[in-house]
């Protein structure tokens, strides 16, 4: 080919794992190796059919004549032949359907990062009353994110502040066929997101409609900083956004260890809210924000409040018809469904 001058492409069989086929020698014999990843790889996408996405996206695994971050992304059009045709603003492309002015419950906007491209993609959550009985905790099936990462997330949420999915089907999908797992940072930078989306559909608490969210959560419930997010606020200020939560940067801590709580910038058409834990950036996403009380292991959700029945059999069955009936409403006479196994659980 060198001498030649004349470029040849070797197309190698891929295992399971995702790697080349067979030994390392076709890999070292080539100055660039690409990744074409689409279809079912990539989830459901727009103008797809049968679960096969029509987005794809080349990824560079080796490049000798540039960065091996950068990469592409097309879609394939059924009308010209089975083209592939490049796609110059993929934040437009997934948030082609999205609703800019109306607060939408349990859809959150995230500003993730694809090698060194950064793209607001469209995260949605749907948490219903599960159908098993007995032990049964409920189903989690995800698509576009790593079924561990939304775990962990959900376990967050109820040993932190005592946010319970127990008994409850949790479901959360990317738009636009996106995978927020493929890319060298396994998709950390979209938690805030799934965390506000799936405590927005439970509570039935719509999220704002000008936010945007960054950030990943930590075990401790804390907000954790995530890569290059001077680029992720620019990217959300060109889609039109007026607020974006982020992490807290720079952060001061106090006599116990805890930060001052979050703070607010304004630059350039967009405020920033940093946050230093994950239950402030959910308040501050949402259109109303969720009761809480200080206690001795940090914030957490107030306890629902008991109405006068005859009996707790009726307690039980009138708060689940109100959040079947009216999931807004039961809002305002229970405040949030927690987790209460304990009496002295918030003392």
């Amino acid at each position: 080919a060198k001498s030649t001058g004349v470029p040849i492409i070797l197309v190698g069989h891929v295992t399971k794992s995702g790697d080349v086929a067979g030994p390392r020698t076709v890999e070292h014999m080539v100055d660039c190796v690409l990744y074409l990843e689409g279809g079912s790889l990539l989830g459901t996408g727009r103008g797809s059919g049968g679960g096969v996405s029509s987005l794809r996206i080349i990824r560079a695994a080796k490049n000798r004549f540039g960065s091996s971050e950068e990469v592409g992304v097309y879609e394939m059009e059924g009308r010209r032949g089975g083209r592939l045709v490049p796609v110059s603003d993929p934040s437009s492309f997934f948030l082609s359907t999205r609703l800019d002015d109306a607060d939408s419950e349990g859809c959150a906007i995230s500003v993730v990062l694809e090698g060194i491209r950064s793209m607001t993609v469209e995260v949605q959550a749907l948490v219903a009353w599960s159908a098993g009985s007995g032990a049964y905790g409920g189903r989690r099936i995800v698509d576009g994110i790593s079924a561990s990462r939304l775990l962990l997330i959900l376990a967050v949420l109820q040993k932190r502040y005592g946010i319970s999915f127990f008994k409850r089907d949790v479901y959360v999908n990317v738009v636009g066929g996106m995978n927020l797992g493929k890319g060298s940072k396994g998709g950390g930078g979209s938690d805030l997101a799934v965390a506000v989306a799936v405590v927005s559909s439970l509570t039935g608490i719509p999220i704002r409609s000008d936010t945007a969210f960054v950030g990943e959560c930590g075990l401790l419930g804390e907000l954790r900083p995530v890569h290059s997010l001077e680029k992720r606020i620019g990217e959300a200020r060109r889609m039109g956004f007026s607020r974006i939560v982020t992490p807290l940067s720079g952060r001061k801590k106090g006599s116990r260890g805890n930060s001052f709580g979050p703070r607010e910038v304004s630059a350039d058409g967009i405020k920033q809210i940093m946050c230093d834990n994950v239950l402030d950036a959910i308040n501050y996403g949402l259109v109303k924000k969720l009761p809480t009380v200080n206690t001795i292991s940090g914030p957490k959700l107030k306890r629902p409040k008991k109405t006068k029945s005859a009996s707790s059999y009726d307690d039980e069955n009138h708060v689940k018809l109100s959040m079947r009936e009216d999931p807004a409403a039961a809002m305002s006479e229970f405040d949030i469904i927690i987790d209460d196994e304990e009496e002295n659980f918030f003392e």
